[in-house]
């Protein structure tokens, strides 16, 4: 009988602001831009953690968005704007994210993630531990928590954080760092490996960045702020109010349109816009997996 830890290396080898906000989110992108952000048109098909701030942040961006212009008195209402633009939301998202605290994280620790993932056999939710110098995994079962050795392959938590860290912080420099990578990186499989010509490029820089984004509290708040910059600089980008991911939490849905392989999604926290999860919705049919808690502990069985 196949342990669970080795059952849990065979499906890593498979799966290899609110609303009433929306205004805001727009009129910072035109602050920072100096330029009047335009709605996109709406796709016609569309496919396929991160560091938090506090609520002071927002509030000090609200004020500053709703601000009159040319002497003008602010204008309340506009809180009540949706927006649809992919850079002004994933601006937004990006402002919060660099107020984030950078974590120093020790060989001796542990990244903890509570995941949940809805495939073609799907899974109950599970907790899974990686120690950071590569030497052990734990995950627990039916209450009992079991240790063993770590998995050697190149989905190892400590080879994902020497990636991390040699992430640009800008968000072009990030784009090429991922249309140049040797080791491709897809959170699921999307369209590969005969993705057409015109979307490859787009599917797999969104691909990689997804990868690390389950990792958020691994990464630096600058380097999670270049993320989301990069994710608005995708060719068929765009954004869906309340979207469902997996487990029936609604979210903001970060979308690539890949034609007829269907619609996928990366799915943030309205609030503070951390990474929730993803899905993809192809012919009807939809696949996910959530993040339901993440984090940096001292030993295995603790969480965050």
């Amino acid at each position: 009988m196949v342990n669970e830890i080795e059952l849990l290396r065979k499906m890593r080898d498979e799966v290899p602001l609110q609303t009433d906000l929306a205004g805001v989110e727009r009129r910072l992108a035109e602050i920072r831009t100096g330029s009047r952000v335009r709605r996109p048109r709406r796709a016609y098909r569309l496919r396929v953690g991160l560091a938090l701030a506090g609520a002071g942040a927002l509030a000090v961006a609200a004020v500053a968005a709703i601000q009159g212009r040319d002497g003008e008195p602010p204008r309340a209402h506009t809180l009540a704007v949706k927006a649809r633009s992919a850079a002004a939301v994933l601006e937004s998202a990006a402002l919060v994210a660099v107020r984030g605290k950078a974590v120093e994280i020790r060989p001796d620790q542990w990244f903890y993630i509570k995941e949940t993932q809805h495939l073609a056999h799907e899974m109950p939710a599970f907790e899974h531990w990686s120690k950071m110098d590569g030497t052990q995994d734990a995950v627990r079962v039916k209450g009992k928590l079991r240790v063993g050795e770590a998995e050697k392959g190149p989905t190892h938590v400590g080879q994902t954080q020497k990636e991390i860290e040699s992430l640009p912080a800008d968000p072009g420099a990030l784009l090429r760092h991922f249309r140049d990578l040797k080791q491709e990186r897809f959170p699921l499989s999307i369209c590969q490996p005969n993705c057409p010509p015109e979307i490859a490029d787009s599917v797999r820089v969104f691909g990689a960045i997804g990868w690390y984004m389950k990792y958020g509290p691994m990464i630096p708040p600058d380097t999670v702020a270049a993320m989301y910059r990069a994710l608005a600089r995708i060719p068929g980008v765009t954004v869906e109010e309340n979207v469902t991911d997996g487990d029936g939490r609604t979210g903001i849905g970060v979308m690539l349109d890949a034609g007829d392989s269907g619609k996928a999604y990366y799915i943030l926290d309205p609030g503070d816009y951390h990474y929730l999860g993803m899905k993809i919705v192809d012919d009807g049919q939809t696949v996910s997996m959530s993040v339901l808690g993440s984090g940096i502990v001292d030993e295995p069985g603790q969480v965050p």
